[in-house]
């Protein structure tokens, strides 16, 4: 797993945390229309470097499945340590 990621992957991970947390599984474009489309290289890139699980449906776009048990620890270590 990468731990480097940018301000920007952290806001985003916290997002998919919230969308996954209230049952829903995003879905690329869903997110590329809430956030723009910057986020399809910020997802494909949270998913290279282990924090992210994408999956895809035959005929489908991408959807966010989970977070990384790694991810949720370290989501969990950077808000305890203060940022």
């Amino acid at each position: 797993m990468d731990f480097n990621i940018t301000a920007e992957e952290e806001a985003l991970l916290l997002r998919l945390r919230e969308h996954l947390q209230a049952g829903n599984l995003p879905y690329v474009d869903e997110l590329a229309a809430e956030l723009g489309d910057e986020v399809r290289p910020q997802l494909r890139s949270l998913a290279g470097k282990g924090w992210i699980v994408l999956r895809a449906l035959p005929g489908s776009t991408a959807y966010v499945e989970a977070l990384t048990p790694l991810a949720e620890s370290a989501l969990s270590n950077r808000r305890n340590a203060g940022g």
